[in-house]
């Protein structure tokens, strides 16, 4: 009979006060107990770090500067990695609501696999419908162990994903410099790159309070500060095909920023001179961006 896997929980938050706390409560409340509960605050201004301070069972990590999604759960995963001997990280952000038995159900579909890297919930928005920017990415054989509930996949969203400390200690931390959009994309490609098994497991259901069920479409983007982390969604996108992808990948992702520029130019939109400038600059300097990845010890 298979050990029992024991669980750390890492959340990542940044002024979300209100959803960081139903995030843990949510978490405190499974059906099968976590062992540990870590937070990175990524320099929140909204009382986070006081109620932390007072949140029981919660180890929290501060950070003297907002690092981003990307640098909080590397910095995350390597306090699991040094402070706690568990088997599996369980990673999500601060609006992240797993259900009750979100964390069994993974649990249960691990027991009968081998070689994990990671397991992905299903993710759904405040509407029940599949949320938008949380749909991984199937692998070859997807459907192999369907009948189970299992998709087999290549990729997934740091939005209820649960990675093994074998895999972690092979390929090393998230990318830091990544700094938002992308990091998870490029992670998790690296874990089945290493040969590690990795499903979507349907049952484990989690629900992710984004704003609005969107995709990421410069197009359609108002905010001057949301068009700008176009640059390194592009920036990254470019980074992950050339190193984790070869040379068909870069082409196809290539053509992809290159389609866009039209679109901007032709399609009824605002900043359209500024967000072709980001395009442009994000996936250029994608071809330069050499990104240390380091490694646990």
């Amino acid at each position: 009979m298979r050990e029992k896997r024991s669980v750390c929980a890492v959340i990542v938050t940044y002024n979300k006060i209100d959803l960081l706390r139903e995030c843990i409560a949510a978490v405190k409340k499974q059906s099968r107990e976590v062992e540990h509960i870590l937070v990175v605050d990524n320099n929140s201004t909204d009382g986070t770090l006081d109620f932390l301070k007072n949140e029981e069972g919660v180890d929290a990590v501060h950070m003297d500067r907002n690092i981003g999604g990307a640098g909080g759960f590397s910095t995350g995963i390597q306090k699991f990695i040094s402070i706690t001997a568990d088997s599996y990280c369980w990673i999500m952000d601060d609006d992240t609501i797993p259900n009750k038995d979100c964390l069994m159900e993974l649990l249960n579909a691990e027991a009968n696999l081998d070689n994990v890297g990671f397991l992905a919930s299903n993710v759904r928005w405040t509407d029940n419908n599949p949320a938008v920017m949380n749909v991984p990415k199937t692998a070859i054989g997807w459907n192999e162990r369907a009948s189970e509930g299992l998709i087999k996949i290549e990729r997934a969203s740091f939005v209820s994903i649960l990675v093994s400390r074998e895999a972690i200690e092979k390929i090393g931390l998230p990318i830091a410099e990544f700094f938002i959009w992308g990091d998870d994309v490029e992670y998790t490609l690296r874990i089945t790159k290493a040969g590690f098994n990795n499903y979507f497991v349907s049952n484990s259901m989690v629900l992710h309070k984004m704003k609005e069920n969107i995709g990421i479409d410069i197009i359609k983007e108002t905010n001057s500060n949301r068009i700008n982390r176009y640059y390194v969604g592009n920036r990254n996108a470019i980074y992950t095909n050339r190193k984790l992808l070869g040379f068909k990948g870069v082409m196809k992702e290539l053509l992809k920023h290159i389609i866009l520029i039209p679109k901007i130019l032709f399609k009824k939109n605002d900043k359209k001179l500024y967000k072709i400038f980001i395009v442009i600059k994000g996936t250029v300097v994608g071809f330069f961006f050499n990104p240390k990845i380091k490694y646990v010890k």
